[in-house]
């Protein structure tokens, strides 16, 4: 009786010839070329909220899962002592340069008077005017500097003509907006906590206080070997299947790939950094049970042949540069028949064969082990 295994889908299923060997009928069907790696679900725009003073974390007014506007009030920071006293002293000097502004621009106007009424000489008031511009663009460069530091702080910015002639105050709370609508995806202080940015006062680097995603648009990103990225660009087809939907692919394309790689960890620590590029698909359909930082296996399909005809991987074997597959052995046959063949495309499951065979034709399923070189099926 012969004995039948079923190879996948679109495939006849297997028998065994005379010999006991198990075999496999020649078809016609796709070949592909797949690139399989795992990737992680993420947004595709994403942003890192923080504060740029250091101090005590007063309120956080927003929870993980919110949906914020841009502009929403998400936490307030009250400052420490250095970061008051950096505003205050900016202010402080704007202050003194406004007085001293205003000095410059009085003389400049009674020296040109004079000048006209031939009671002093045009250098005189031409003087007068040179140090009114000096003194004036002193106070415009202060300014957009307090300006600066006030937008960083989310204070009310210092307008032309506000400037105080009171004690100038310095930064009383620190407060963090949403910097883009989307969903507080991590939040990572509480209340009473300390947000510290590195260094006393306003800091470009900035304490890390939550993260803020545009759930909006989910996207698959894979890590892809050095080796490979030259292989793949955007528009090429993909299938994703995410861990908790075992079984379901789901179509996807490539979007972008990166052209600055990351270096990922060693695997031990004789070997050396592995350098790969972030590649990010795109889903066409979004499944319900999608969310941020789950697992997916993706198999990106670099090439592809529809409808040839076609033999598993381990049916050939290549011998002094040429290919061959072993006839099934029919009964009273006394050794086995080797028939060279020209191979096409070679895929992940099946060979594309180019010559030599035709859809119907019994084949061992693998190539006996030993009789061949280089060989998916064979030897090596």
């Amino acid at each position: 009786m012969a004995a039948f295994r079923y190879l996948g889908k679109g495939r006849a299923p297997a028998a065994s010839d005379a010999s006991g060997s198990e075999t496999v009928v020649v078809d016609s069907g796709p070949v592909s070329v797949l690139l399989k790696e795992t990737g992680v679900v993420r947004p595709r725009q994403s942003v890192a909220v923080k504060s740029k003073v250091s101090g005590k974390v007063r309120e956080v007014l927003v929870a993980e899962g919110d949906v914020v506007r841009q502009g929403q009030l998400l936490a307030v920071v009250d400052p420490d002592a250095q970061a008051s006293l950096t505003l205050s002293q900016k202010r402080l000097e704007l202050r003194r340069l406004k007085v001293e502004l205003d000095q410059k621009e009085r003389a400049w106007k009674r020296q040109s008077q004079l000048s006209k009424e031939g009671l002093v000489s045009e250098q005189v008031a031409e003087e007068a005017e040179r140090d009114f511009r000096v003194a004036q663009n002193l106070f415009l460069q202060a300014r957009t500097a307090l300006n600066l530091l006030e937008t960083e702080a989310n204070q009310e910015q210092t307008a032309d003509g506000a400037v105080s002639l009171t004690e100038p105050g310095g930064v009383t709370d620190y407060r963090i907006v949403a910097p883009l609508a989307g969903v507080v995806s991590s939040v990572k202080v509480k209340p009473g906590e300390m947000a510290t940015s590195g260094t006393t006062g306003f800091s470009q680097e900035g304490a890390l206080l939550m993260e803020i995603s545009d759930q909006r648009q989910l996207e698959v990103v894979v890590n892809i070997n050095e080796i490979d990225v030259p292989k793949l660009k955007p528009g090429m087809p993909a299938k994703v299947t995410l861990a908790a939907r075992p079984g379901v692919p789901m179509d996807a394309v490539v979007d972008r790939v990166a052209v600055a790689p990351l270096l990922e960890p060693a695997s031990s620590p004789d070997s050396g950094k592995v350098i790969v590029f972030p590649v990010s698909l795109r889903l066409p359909e979004r499944p319900p049970e999608l969310r941020q930082g789950m697992s997916a296996s993706v198999d990106i399909t670099r090439d592809e042949r529809l409808s040839v005809v076609r033999v598993p991987v381990l049916a050939f074997t290549e011998k002094d540069g040429k290919a061959f597959v072993r006839i099934g052995t029919k009964a009273g046959s006394k050794a086995p028949v080797d028939r060279e063949v020209g191979l096409g495309l070679r895929g992940n499951r099946f060979v594309e064969v180019t010559a030599g065979l035709k859809v119907g034709d019994v084949i061992l399923a693998r190539y006996p082990l030993g009789e061949g070189k280089k060989g998916p099926g064979g030897g090596r």
